[in-house]
C-alpha cells in the first residue's frame, strides 16, 4: 500500500474503534466493511488479525466470568474454528470471487436486524441444542466473510445474559475466531509481513478510538448511534453486493 492508503486504514480503525467504545462491538464488522469496499476483502481481512485480537482479548478479560462462561458455551467455541476453517478453505480454492458480495449481503441482513431491533428469545431448554449449532454456523460465516458477530451475538442476547456477560462472551468468542483466522491465513500463505505490520500500527487508532467512543458515549444515546451505523453498513452492504 502506497502511504495514502495506509492513512486510510489508520482512519478506518479510529472510526471503527470508536464505534466499538460507544456500543461495545463493531470493531472487526465496520472496519471489514470500509476497508473491503476500497481494497477488497482478501486484502481487507488480514489486516484485522492484530487489531481485533488484542481488543478483543482486553474485553474478554473483563468482568471475572471467563472460565463459566467458557464452560457453558464449549460446544460453540469448539466448532468455530473447525468451521471457520471450512469456510475459509470453501471460498479461498473454490469461489474467492463471492466473498465480497457474501459479505455484503452479511452486512445487510446485520444491519437490518439492528435498524428494526428485532430481537428473539430462547428457551433454556434449547440452549444445548442450540449453542452448537450457532457456534458451527457462526464459524462458517466468519470463515466466508471475516465478520464475526452473525448470528452468535443474536443468539447471546436471545439467551436473555446479562450485560456484562454479554460483552465478555462477545470477547471470548471473538478473540478465538481471531487466531483461528489467523492461523488459517497463515496457513494459506494469505497473511504478508506488510500486513501484519500495518495490522499492529493500526492497534494505537483502534484503541484511541475506544478511549473516545467510551467518552462520547457518555454524551449521546448508543441505540440512535447504533441506528445510524447500521444503516451506513446497509450501505455499505448494497455497495459490495451489487456493484
Amino acid at each position: 500500500m502506497d502511504p495514502f492508503d495506509a492513512i486510510i486504514v489508520l482512519l478506518v480503525f479510529l472510526f471503527a474503534g470508536g464505534v466499538k467504545g460507544i456500543v461495545g462491538l463493531g470493531l472487526p464488522t465496520v472496519s471489514l466493511a470500509l476497508l473491503s469496499a476500497r481494497f477488497g476483502i482478501e486484502e481487507a481481512i488480514p489486516l484485522l488479525v492484530i487489531p481485533s485480537l488484542l481488543t478483543n482479548l482486553w474485553q474478554a478479560s473483563i468482568g471475572g466470568r471467563a472460565l463459566a462462561l467458557s464452560i457453558r458455551f464449549w460446544p460453540a467455541l469448539m466448532l468455530i474454528p473447525v468451521a471457520i476453517w471450512i469456510g475459509y478453505r470453501h471460498i479461498f480454492l473454490e469461489a474467492p470471487q463471492s466473498m465480497d458480495r457474501f459479505l455484503g449481503v452479511v452486512l445487510i441482513v446485520y444491519a437490518g436486524l439492528g435498524v428494526f431491533s428485532v430481537r428473539w428469545s430462547v428457551p433454556a431448554r434449547m440452549e444445548g441444542i442450540a449453542t452448537p449449532l450457532v457456534g458451527f454456523l457462526n464459524g462458517l460465516i466468519t470463515g466466508f466473510t471475516g465478520t464475526f458477530v452473525i448470528p452468535l451475538v443474536m443468539y447471546l442476547e436471545a439467551l436473555g445474559m446479562e450485560r456484562d456477560e454479554l460483552v465478555q462472551m462477545m470477547g471470548i468468542a471473538f478473540s478465538l475466531s481471531t487466531i483461528a483466522l489467523a492461523a488459517i491465513l497463515i496457513g494459506h500463505d494469505a497473511y504478508r509481513p506488510d500486513a501484519g505490520l500495518l495490522s499492529a500500527a493500526a492497534v494505537i487508532p483502534a484503541v484511541a478510538g475506544m478511549v473516545i467512543g467510551a467518552r462520547i458515549r457518555s454524551c449521546m444515546s448508543p441505540p440512535i448511534f447504533r441506528k445510524w451505523l447500521m444503516a451506513g453498513l446497509a450501505g455499505v452492504g448494497i455497495k459490495l453486493s451489487v456493484f
